[in-house]
């Protein structure tokens, strides 16, 4: 409210006369202009109540706590979270040759339940399509307004873009055996996505949005949260289109149950000391601080996947996809070539690949380790495994799988890696291709022509996408679905091209451990 305040007076003080402004459910939002005046942004939009005190996991609130004017011109806090992305983003910055200030600190709260919008005209007839961001993280961390995610570039393409914040970790995917069945009892981090998506489909066409044609895209967790809420109950209407990137297998086959859920919950009460009756009160007084604190001591490897709760999810979502339960909408699905090359030790040998080979749960280990025989780099050759097992072969098995039953999914293959050193050392790695979809390039990464073409054929697929439900327009190279019995895939890389299904090899074998083969060798 304070923030809210300051920030609206100061825009009075500097006399700014181009002050865009909305009018939502009785507020007057107050946002600013970027890109020469030719985008209004609006940061820091609350779409929910804080989910604090008895809020704490409860089902989004509808807000209460209005004002006559509110300043959205700063983003609001990342929900709770340690700063393994923050790290991650520091990583990144030495990796090219940056600093780590690169990055500012990253400010937390359990106040968090805000989103972004950046949008081209405040028409209210422009009926633009609606492109919605959800970040990535494991479900655990992440924000909505990392560098990459900021929507300026795309909104200039002629779409409204909205990045949304939800609960992540204990306080987003957890449960507890008090909360009672009226509420939401699990999954509180897709209620938040879909308390977002409510908030589009009101309020959305004042942005100069059509909230007819909405589209989720998202990168790893997140775009796995999407594809959870393709199936979930009470989605219809909310989004039309989505843009799933380097998911599929992501952790969907994990997908706990409520009890699984419930159980962490009765832990954390232990291990806080809170024993017996009304412990999720107990809980709930926790300061945010200290939950996060024991939980991550308590949970720190665990993967917080979508939970089968009998009210969102009725199973798991990869039951779904393999029978083939999509609804009318199209679908991009793709992964990066080199997913986790950059986690792999730089001294690995064939021994590792061998042990990597074994703890693959879907490709059998003789097959696994035929496939890779030729790659004379053992971290190359493990990455392959795992970026084909959890990335690659399940996205085509979900694209095929909705091309069967007569639904639009196209397939990318992205292999850009940026030149230099610092690109050598990653090569096209799990996060590579959002800085292309958003235009939105690092400074310290080296960034070439090839990269700004590939970047312009993106985000004219994207939007082209979010306009049409096809992302084949005039100027871009054609784009084929992948469908029998072709299978065409598009290459994302130094050039744009139509390539066979990647990895057949390491795919059949893993088609046939879940049954009949849909993309032959």
């Amino acid at each position: 409210m304070l923030k809210s305040l300051t920030a609206f007076f100061f825009l009075l003080l500097l006399g700014c006369d181009r002050t865009p402004g909305v009018a939502v459910d009785g507020e007057i939002l107050l946002g600013k202009y970027v890109e020469d005046g030719t985008v209004a942004v609006f940061l820091g939009v609350p779409f929910a109540e804080p989910p604090t005190g008895d809020l704490r996991w409860r089902s989004p609130q509808p807000l209460k706590n209005r004002v006559d004017r509110r300043a959205v011109v700063d983003f609001a806090a990342a929900c709770m979270q340690t700063m393994r992305i923050l790290d991650w983003y520091r990583y990144m910055a030495e990796t090219f040759g940056g600093s780590r200030d690169y990055y500012r600190d990253l400010e937390i709260s359990e106040d968090c339940l805000y989103l972004n919008v950046w949008t081209p005209t405040l028409k209210d007839d422009a009926s633009l399509p609606v492109m919605v961001w959800v970040h990535g993280g494991s479900n655990r961390s992440g924000w909505s307004y990392e560098p990459n995610y900021h929507g300026h570039k795309l909104a200039r393409e002629g779409v409204v873009v909205v990045s949304v914040a939800y609960r992540v970790g204990a306080f987003g995917f957890l449960s507890h055996a008090e909360i009672p069945p009226e509420d939401a009892v699990a999954n509180f981090g897709l209620w938040d996505l879909i308390a977002s998506l409510q908030w589009v489909q009101q309020n959305i066409a004042k942005f100069g949005g059509d909230p007819g044609r909405v589209t989720m895209f998202g990168e790893s967790s997140g775009a796995e949260n999407i594809l959870a809420l393709m199936f979930a109950a009470g989605t219809d209407g909310l989004f039309h289109r989505a843009i799933l990137e380097s998911t599929a297998g992501y952790g969907l086959r994990r997908s706990p149950s409520l009890a699984d859920e419930q159980k962490r919950g009765r832990d954390l009460a232990g291990i806080m000391g809170f024993e017996g009756d009304d412990s999720i009160a107990s809980l709930r007084l926790v300061p945010a601080e200290h939950l996060l604190q024991a939980y991550e001591e308590a949970f720190p490897d665990y993967y917080h996947s979508p939970a089968v709760d009998g009210q969102l999810l009725l199973r798991p979502t990869w039951e779904d996809i393999q029978a083939g339960n999509f609804t009318e909408r199209q679908l991009i699905i793709g992964t990066n070539a080199d997913e986790w090359y950059d986690f792999l030790d730089t001294d690995s040998t064939r021994d590792d690949v061998s042990s990597a080979a074994d703890k693959l749960r879907y490709i059998d280990s003789a097959g696994a380790l035929a496939a890779v025989i030729s790659e004379t780099d053992p971290r190359r050759a493990m990455d392959r495994l795992i970026t084909a097992e959890n990335y690659v072969c399940p996205s085509q098995n979900t694209a095929a799988k909705m091309t069967a039953v007569g639904r639009d999914a196209w397939m990318y293959y992205f292999t850009r890696v940026r030149e230099g050193p610092g690109g050598a050392k990653v090569r096209a790695f799990h996060g590579a291709e959002y800085s292309y979809a958003f235009g939105t390039h690092d400074a310290y990464m080296r960034t070439t022509d090839v990269d700004l073409a590939l970047t312009e054929s993106m985000m004219g697929y994207w939007t082209q996408f979010a306009a049409t439900g096809n992302p084949n327009a005039e100027g871009l190279p054609e784009w084929l679905q992948f469908k029998a019995p072709d299978f065409a895939v598009q290459e994302l890389g130094d050039d744009i091209f139509t390539i066979a299904a990647p990895e057949p090899m390491l795919c059949d074998l893993f088609e046939r451990s879940i049954g009949e083969p849909v993309v032959a060798p």
